[in-house]
């Protein structure tokens, strides 16, 4: 029986991946560079960072400190994804709600820093639902290493069978199933990744097959 569910935050509870990207092309830009970011590897579910590490790797050129990198890459993507203006993924609400009326644990298990996860569940009206996050300020490596979700696995008090996650990118998939997680593959944002490694896919969250056995 399924008794918690762990969420990734971005392309799972909001469709904000799109807006990820444009913050490092308005950054770049702001640095002077006119660089092709289509050739950077894909990132997305992991740390700033990590993320920043691979951007300065491939374009040495951006003659800029890591912790400078990293603090201008939060400052205009903040301006992006902190706008109270930006919507819940379709049917998220109806969601939680019900799997908490059901009884079963939500947490979040995001590489986003910490403020940014607590903003987005009360601007969508969902953080009572919430027990606990875990976020890029509990843990030292990125996905795909698994230590966030172990963290999450730990803090929900339930063993890894009793758990699943729902998560929209790769390298989320891979870590979570390197802990030894159910994982759901969630299609239904506008950037649409392979989620092929996932136990099951699916583009609406009431079509999660393993919520339906036994209820």
């Amino acid at each position: 029986m399924i008794k918690g569910i762990i969420f990734d935050c971005d392309g799972v509870l909001l469709d904000s991946e799109p807006l990820f990207t444009k913050a490092m092309d308005i950054m770049v830009e702001a640095y002077g560079f006119d660089l092709d970011l289509s050739l950077l590897p894909d990132a997305n579910g992991t740390t700033v960072e990590y993320f920043c590490r691979i951007v300065l790797d491939l374009y040495p050129q951006i003659d800029v400190p890591l912790k400078k990198l990293v603090k201008d890459y939060y400052y205009y993507s903040d301006l992006l994804l902190m706008s109270d203006d930006l919507k819940p993924m379709e049917g998220i609400r109806d969601f939680c709600r019900e799997q908490y009326e059901k009884g079963r644990q939500l947490s979040v298990a995001s590489s986003s820093p910490a403020y940014y996860v607590r903003h987005k569940l009360k601007l969508f009206k969902i953080e009572p639902y919430f027990t606990y996050i875990v976020t890029a300020d509990d843990i030292t490596h990125s996905k795909p290493h698994p230590e966030i979700y172990q963290k999450a696995i730990e803090r929900s008090g339930f063993d890894q069978d009793e758990l699943i996650v729902i998560e929209d990118a790769p390298n989320g998939i891979a870590a979570a199933k390197a802990a030894g997680l159910y994982v759901v593959g969630f299609k239904g944002a506008k950037i649409i990744q392979d989620t092929s490694r996932a136990d099951e896919e699916v583009c609406r969250f009431t079509d999660i097959q393993i919520l339906k056995k036994g209820n």
